[in-house]
C-alpha cells in the first residue's frame, strides 16, 4: 500500500457526515464495491473531505447487506455541502439522485458537528467500524462545553481500550450524540476468522458512552458494528499515493480495476 497523508493523532476535522441503509437480497458485496468505486471520483473531491469508511455488514436475521459511509470534513459547511450535492445535484443515472438509487433501502444521514476525534493507528489498518447514535433528554446551553470536557476522558480511554480511532459527535437539531470507532484486524487461522474475531471484539468493547455526563439522559437509538469494506482516502489522492484502501481484502473483492491492497 501507498497511503500518503494521515497521520496518527487529533484530527482537526469539525464536522461529519453519516449515511446508513441496505440493499437487496441480490446485491453482491462484489457488486457494491464496484459500484462505490465507480461513484468515488464524482464524490472524494469534494471540499474537505478527509476520509470515508465504507460499512458491510450482512443482517443477522435475513442476511441483507448493511453499507453506507463515515465520513470526516474539515468544516461544517462542507458536510451540510455534501448532503446537498448527494441529494440534490449527483445523478449517477440521468434523473436519479443519488440516495434515490432503488437498491439503497431505508436511508439514513445525518451532518454532525465534531467535538473530537483522533486516530491512534495508521488509517489504513483500521479494519472493522463502530457507530452508536444516541438521543439525549436534557436542554442545557452548555451541552458542547459538556461534550468537550467528556472527549479529554473518552480519548484517553479510546487510547487505552487499544481502538485505532475515536470520533465524538453531536446534532443539536435531531439531539442526537454520535460515537464512532474503529479497530485494527484481529488474528485468526485464515480471513474468515480474522473477519469474525474483529466484529465481535470491538462490539464486545465498552462503549465510551459511558463516560458521557448522566444528565444527559441518553438513549441508544443505533449501534452498527461492520467490517470497512473500504477506505476512500482523498488526501492520498492529491499527493500521488492510493486513492482508497481495500482492508477486508481478500475475504470481499477489492473493485474489478484492482485497487489497492489492504
Amino acid at each position: 500500500m501507498n497511503v500518503r497523508g494521515y497521520s496518527v493523532g487529533p484530527i482537526a476535522c469539525r464536522a461529519a457526515f453519516t449515511a446508513d441503509f441496505s440493499v437487496p437480497p441480490d446485491v453482491t458485496p462484489e457488486q457494491l464495491v464496484n459500484h462505490a468505486e465507480r461513484d468515488r471520483p464524482q464524490m472524494d473531491g469534494r471540499p474537505g473531505m478527509r476520509h470515508k469508511y465504507t460499512p458491510l455488514r450482512f443482517d443477522p436475521a435475513v442476511g441483507t447487506i448493511e453499507s453506507g459511509g463515515r465520513y470526516l470534513f474539515d468544516r461544517t459547511e462542507d458536510a451540510i455541502d455534501y448532503f446537498r450535492f448527494t441529494t440534490s445535484e449527483l445523478q449517477i443515472e440521468p434523473g436519479v439522485f443519488f440516495w434515490d438509487r432503488p437498491f439503497f433501502l431505508d436511508v439514513d444521514m445525518r451532518v454532525w458537528h465534531v467535538i473530537g476525534a483522533e486516530d491512534f493507528a495508521p488509517i489504513a489498518t483500521h479494519y472493522v467500524n463502530r457507530l452508536e447514535r444516541l438521543s439525549y433528554a436534557a436542554t442545557t446551553t452548555t451541552i458542547t462545553g459538556d461534550l468537550a470536557a467528556a472527549w479529554l476522558t473518552m480519548s484517553e480511554q479510546a487510547r487505552r481500550q487499544g481502538l485505532a480511532t475515536a470520533w465524538l459527535l453531536i446534532a443539536t437539531d435531531d439531539s442526537q450524540i454520535g460515537i464512532v470507532t474503529a479497530a485494527t484486524k484481529s488474528p485468526g487461522n485464515d480471513a474468515a476468522q480474522s473477519a469474525s474475531r474483529s466484529l465481535a471484539q470491538l462490539e464486545r468493547t465498552e462503549s465510551l458512552s459511558r463516560l458521557l455526563p448522566p444528565e444527559l439522559c441518553i438513549a441508544r437509538e443505533f449501534d452498527r458494528t461492520s467490517l470497512t469494506m473500504s477506505v476512500w482516502l482523498p488526501k492520498s489522492r492529491i499527493v500521488g499515493g492510493d486513492a482508497a484502501a481495500f482492508p477486508t481484502y481478500p475475504l470481499y473483492p477489492r473493485p474489478l480495476d484492482g485497487g489497492s491492497d489492504g
